[in-house]
């Protein structure tokens, strides 16, 4: 049974302090004028008593809606669903509430932009996928609200949370080099693109390092999706079958579409090519053989780009650049020694 609802008035009575100081304790109002041991109490009694704030109060009060939107590619997408993750439980802690949509390709995403801000008054957007830099970016800043891009950087936006996408693709790589592959293909995305560009130049970068020579023939474009790494897996397959014994995806789900194409065409994984992706999830340890990858906390990403947001919103900070610089070697069976 649901008990009564916890109120600021619930709150006063057991703290001893008047409603409007115990909403601008709870906001961490920086013009709040409070002893430390108070405001932990204030914090404490909150918690225990499982209060949350109520965003349609709050709105009708101060003319807020205290909303923010997230335009992602796809939920399917298990890293885009763990970033939005982060971003919701950051909202809810905060008394937030998080609008998602999803961009659908061939879509124009300014009509989503725009019902984001003037239909649903959000306060803040959280990109994460812009099919058109050129056309949507001015757009974006013609909205009047601040925009942060996560897990991308744009020119001309200075909010953004993301991953060291060069060194994570330099430690996929080196990953497969250290278990004594030399010949190692690249299932991209489009290199243009940061992300994508990022992973490569890693991947670049520890041939390098290594004295391997680098083979354009052996990166293949493949995308970010299942059909997209099955169907590169394919046409480099077709090309160079027999001349690597590893290969770097560009992300999780693109690798088990690779793995697929791999498996149907008679090629061991790992015994006649190492897989290993940029990025984990759930994915990775549910197909067979599970999935060696690069994992990133995309839920603490997610976390800190909605916290970095309404930071901003609440004039705690004036802008949010953030890289999570330690990605880290997950092994599981897609990838294994070099037989000499």
């Amino acid at each position: 049974m649901v008990g009564p609802k916890v109120t600021l008035g619930v709150l006063a009575e057991r703290t001893g302090f008047d409603k409007s100081t115990i909403s601008r304790a709870l906001r961490n109002d920086p013009t709040l004028s409070i002893r430390a041991e108070n405001l932990a109490l204030i914090k404490r009694t909150a918690e225990e008593l499982g209060y949350r704030p109520d965003p349609a109060g709050r709105s009708l009060k101060a003319s807020r809606s205290y909303a923010l939107g997230a335009v992602v590619p796809s939920l399917q997408n298990q890293i885009h669903a763990q970033i939005v993750e982060g971003a919701q439980s950051a909202c809810l802690a905060a008394g937030y509430s998080l609008l998602v949509v999803h961009a659908e390709p061939g879509r124009p995403q300014r009509e989503l932009y725009r019902q984001l801000v003037e239909k649903h008054r959000v306060e803040g957007l959280l990109v994460l996928t812009l099919q058109n830099e050129a056309a949507e970016l001015p757009e974006l800043a013609a909205l009047g609200v601040p925009v942060v891009m996560v897990n991308r950087r744009s020119e001309g936006f200075g909010n953004f949370v993301v991953v060291d996408e060069r060194a994570g693709g330099e430690l996929a790589t080196r990953h497969l080099i250290d278990i004594g592959h030399r010949r190692i293909a690249h299932l991209s995305g489009e290199i243009g693109r940061f992300n994508a560009g990022e992973r490569f130049q890693g991947y670049r970068d520890a041939l390098d390092k290594a004295g391997i020579a680098f083979d354009a023939d052996l990166v293949e474009p493949a995308g970010y999706s299942f059909e997209q790494g099955a169907a590169a897996m394919e046409r480099l397959l077709d090309r160079r079958q027999g001349t690597f014994t590893a290969v770097f995806v560009v992300t999780l789900m693109a690798a088990a579409g690779a793995i697929s194409t791999l498996r149907r065409r008679g090629v061991a994984v790992p015994g006649d090519v190492s897989v290993m992706a940029f990025h984990d999830g759930l994915l990775a340890r549910a197909i067979s053989p599970t999935l060696t990858t690069i994992a990133y906390p995309l839920v603490d990403m997610g976390a800190a780009a909605a916290k970095g947001m309404i930071d901003i919103l609440e004039k705690r900070r004036a802008a949010i650049t953030m890289t999570f610089a330690e990605g880290r070697v997950i092994e599981r069976e897609s990838t294994a020694a070099i037989q000499s």
